[in-house]
């Protein structure tokens, strides 16, 4: 399919730990009938696509995350087609399901990761009841919490953190979420007055509030990055660049420094597209020839180049967690 084309039904970005990792996001979508969270965009999803979308978007080759959000009524099996076909190629899939919604067999295939919309349900006050199905979810998989003006209470916020945490789930992540008036109005329209003055003129939650609610239950205040599997190339630094930022985000979640913070950030950038194969010089001891890579980034990536979990994100989600 022509670049033309492609740019016609996805939009591209830079993936990064805040929007689902994503990098390919369908440019029209026909989904649900309740409120959904656009991931990609950080904004109200809109319902603007027609259903043959999904086919057209199950013949494009792409080579990295692909964003699936939740469908409309009679649409799943569609939805798994495209979700089949794509992790196929190797493509790493972020399929989005709203409240209580059940995964279907394509969605627990290898190469998807499930993450569960609660705007709907918080907005009516379903967060704390049984939101996911009776299926485990996955330590793969997330919920997320849109910090919206009047959804921060931190016991609410609590509450679902135990829901996810017995369920199954492997991560609690906050999703910053900007609405227009007229948006902010439509939702409001089924809350009482008090929750509705709350969403119009209240304070958004802080996303600390939701990383240290996951963190004390076990929980990732971050979703891993998903990553492409062959025939597609580059998963080994696509996945040290993801642990760079996501230890870059959890230092501002913690209250370091922001020399600290963005120290691992500018590291997560470079090595996003970089084209040293990072794995291979950490084994060789060659990691000096790489000018970016410097102390606290490069301690990281010679630990995570053995495929384990880095000594420094363990201790950030220990201290959100305290």
């Amino acid at each position: 399919m022509s670049r033309a084309a492609t740019a016609a039904l996805v939009r591209e970005r830079s993936p990064d730990p805040w929007h689902g990792w994503v990098r390919f996001a369908p440019a029209r979508w026909p989904g649900p009938a309740e409120p959904w969270i656009d991931l990609a965009e950080g904004c109200l999803g809109k319902n603007d696509g027609e259903p043959d979308v999904l086919t057209a978007l199950a013949a494009l080759q792409l080579d990295g995350v692909l964003y699936v959000p939740p469908v409309a009524t009679g649409l799943s099996d569609a939805r798994d087609r495209l979700v089949a076909q794509q992790t196929a190629r190797g493509t790493p899939v972020v399929a989005q399901l709203v409240a209580c919604e059940e995964p279907t067999p394509a969605l627990a295939a290898e190469g998807v990761t499930i993450v569960w919309d609660l705007l709907g349900a918080a907005l009516d006050g379903r967060e704390s009841s049984a939101v996911f199905p009776g299926a485990k979810p996955g330590r793969g998989s997330a919920v997320l919490w849109p910090l919206l003006s009047g959804l921060g209470d931190d016991v609410r916020v609590a509450r679902l953190a135990d829901v996810a945490a017995t369920a199954g789930v492997g991560a609690l992540q906050a999703v910053p979420v900007e609405l227009s008036g007229r948006e902010r109005r439509e939702l409001g329209e089924t809350l009482d007055e008090a929750r509705y003055l709350q969403l119009f003129h209240g304070e958004p939650p802080a996303a600390t509030v939701v990383a240290r609610a996951a963190a004390r239950r076990g929980l990732a205040p971050i979703l891993g990055r998903p990553l492409p599997r062959p025939p597609l190339r580059g998963a080994a630094n696509l996945r040290l660049a993801g642990l760079l930022a996501e230890c870059g985000e959890l230092c501002l979640l913690a209250g370091e420094t922001e020399n600290r913070a963005h120290a691992l950030l500018r590291a997560a950038r470079f090595a996003e597209r970089g084209e040293h194969d990072l794995v291979a010089l950490a084994r060789e001891g060659n990691l000096g020839v790489i000018p970016w890579l410097e102390a606290e980034a490069r301690d990281l990536v010679v630990e995570a180049a053995t495929g384990g979990e880095p000594r420094l994100r363990r201790e950030l989600i220990a201290r959100l967690a305290a």
